[in-house]
C-alpha cells in the first residue's frame, strides 16, 4: 500500500454544514470522493476510478489540519480515560475536562501525551487558534442572501493510496474547486503531494495496537457491524443532501446515510464500503464513500 499525504492549501471555501450562511473548516472523505468522481466523469475515467476505489488496497481519509509542518489527527472519541486524582483541585479538573471537550484535532506526534493525560491542553488549543476563520459574504441583488465562507491560514490534508489516476484527478480538482459556490471562486486550492511521516504510517499499517481510531467517516458492511461495534466509542453523522443529473428536471434528495465520524475508536477494524444513495428513480448511481482507514492507538 503506497500511502501519500495530499496537502491542499485553500484560500477560501464554502464547506456547507446544513445552512447556506454556515461553513466549516474541514470535509469528509465522501465529499472529496464525490468531487473526484465528477472529475473522472469529465475525462471518461469514472469506471476506472470506481474500480480503483473499491480495490482492497485503496484508502482515503477525511481532511485534517496541517499546521506548521505537522499533520494533525482527530481527537480520539472516549479517550483519555481520566482517573480520579484526589490531589487535583476540583476546579482544575473541570477546566481540563472543558479544554479536552473543545479540542477537535491533535498533532500526530503529541497524541500519546493526550492519551496518557500528560498533554498541555491549553497549548494544544492555542496551536489551532488561527488555523481558520469563519465569515459570511452577502450576495446583493433582487433577492440578497448570505454565503458562509471559511478562510484558511494553513493547509488541509488527506491520506490516500497513491496511483497515477488518483494523482491526475487531484491535480485536476485543484482548478475545479471543492465544496459549494465554486462558480464564485471558492474552493480552489494548491496541491502538494508528500510522504507520510514514518511514525504516522507505522500507526496505520501495524496490526498490533489495542485500539484503532478511524481516520474516515465510515460505515461497516452489514456483516461487519456486530464485530466492529463491540466496545466501540463513536459519534454518528448523518449524510444527506441533493443530487442533480442532466437526465432530471430538478435536484432530488439523496437517501440519508448514517455513518461513524472520524475519531471513533474501535477494538477491531472494518472494511466498510461505497454506498449507492441515489434518490428514488434517479438514472444513475450516487456514491457515498464510507470505507475504513484506521490509526493505531497506545492507550496507556
Amino acid at each position: 500500500m503506497n500511502l501519500k499525504l495530499y496537502k491542499m492549501r485553500f484560500n477560501s471555501a464554502h464547506f456547507g454544514n446544513g445552512m447556506l450562511n454556515d461553513s466549516i473548516g474541514e470535509f469528509d472523505a465522501a465529499r472529496l470522493f464525490s468531487a473526484l468522481f465528477l472529475e473522472a466523469l469529465k475525462i471518461g475515467e469514472d469506471q476506472a476510478f470506481y474500480e480503483l476505489a473499491t480495490h482492497p488496497d485503496f484508502v482515503l481519509s477525511d481532511a485534517f489540519p496541517f499546521v506548521n509542518g505537522t499533520p494533525y489527527l482527530p481527537k480520539p472519541i472516549g479517550y483519555p480515560v481520566l482517573q480520579e486524582n484526589p490531589q487535583k483541585d476540583l476546579l482544575e479538573a473541570r477546566k481540563e475536562a472543558k479544554s479536552a471537550k473543545k479540542l477537535r484535532y491533535l498533532p500526530y506526534d503529541r497524541l500519546n501525551e493526550f492519551l496518557t493525560g500528560k498533554a498541555d491542553l491549553t497549548a494544544l488549543l492555542a496551536s489551532l487558534h488561527s488555523f481558520e476563520k469563519q465569515d459570511y459574504v452577502t450576495r446583493k441583488g433582487e433577492d440578497p442572501y448570505e454565503v458562509g465562507v471559511t478562510y484558511f491560514n494553513e493547509s488541509l490534508y488527506v491520506v490516500a493510496t497513491q496511483s497515477n489516476l488518483f494523482d491526475q484527478l487531484m491535480y485536476s480538482l485543484q482548478y475545479s474547486g471543492l465544496g459549494g459556490k465554486r462558480t464564485s471562486g471558492y474552493g480552489q486550492f494548491t496541491l502538494d503531494i508528500e510522504a507520510v511521516p514514518e511514525q504516522y504510517q507505522k500507526h496505520i499499517l501495524a496490526t498490533d495496537f489495542p485500539v484503532m481510531m478511524s481516520l474516515t467517516t465510515g460505515l461497516p458492511l452489514e456483516e461487519e457491524l456486530p464485530s466492529a461495534m463491540k466496545e466501540a466509542k463513536y459519534l454518528i453523522k448523518k449524510s444527506s443532501g441533493f443530487s442533480y443529473s442532466e437526465m432530471t428536471s430538478e435536484p432530488l434528495r439523496k437517501q440519508d446515510l448514517y455513518k461513524f465520524k472520524a475519531g471513533s475508536t474501535y477494538k477491531r477494524k472494518y472494511v466498510g464500503g461505497i454506498y449507492d444513495v441515489r434518490p428514488e428513480g434517479f438514472p444513475h448511481p450516487v456514491w457515498n464513500y464510507a470505507k475504513g482507514l484506521f490509526y493505531g492507538l497506545t492507550t496507556h
